[in-house]
């Protein structure tokens, strides 16, 4: 089953770079940003696709964050019920 889902993975990932690879190539027009300084003629299809993978570079960059925060959170609830039995079993214990 892992590999069928990795092939599976695989096609949408190769199915997403043909797609990308033929707006580009079907979007020519060459435009001018300005963000602060004038950047060279670009084309548009060519801009769209490096600003998506730049908002899916930084998605994953704080999604990374977001879960290892969570993981962590957890970690410290799991530690603290852990003390408090440990706490429990010592009183019992020393009455």
């Amino acid at each position: 089953m892992k590999s069928f889902s990795r092939f599976i993975t695989f096609l949408v990932f190769v199915s997403i770079a043909l797609l990308s690879f033929l707006f580009a190539w079907n979007n020519t027009t060459e435009v001018v940003l300005w963000i602060g300084i004038d950047l060279p003629p670009l084309s548009v299809g060519v801009i769209v696709i490096v600003v998506f993978i730049t908002g899916g570079i930084i998605g994953l960059l704080l999604g990374i964050g977001i879960f290892r925060q969570m993981k962590n959170l957890f970690e410290v609830r799991k530690l603290r019920s852990e003390l408090s039995k440990l706490k429990g079993n010592a009183e019992h214990e020393k009455t």
